[in-house]
């Protein structure tokens, strides 16, 4: 595992703190929960836009097939 330091604010640091314990996990444990929830969300979105690039222009034939019985 790998060591990041990441400055926070006093009042974020308090609130991470505060968060942490109330879910029963460490500081660190929680923010590297929280980065590794933000990989998982933004690696889908990539996913998306790269399907979604895949079928522009392709529109007409999208709905000719949603229209075939």
């Amino acid at each position: 595992m790998n060591a990041l330091t990441v400055e926070l604010s006093s009042e974020v640091h308090e609130k991470v703190d505060l968060i942490a314990a109330e879910k029963g996990v460490s500081p660190e444990r929680l923010v590297s929960e929280m980065a590794a929830e933000m990989v998982k969300q933004h690696e889908a979105y990539r996913l998306f836009e790269e399907m979604a690039a895949r079928g522009r222009g392709r529109e007409a034939e999208a709905l000719a097939l949603l229209r075939r019985d």
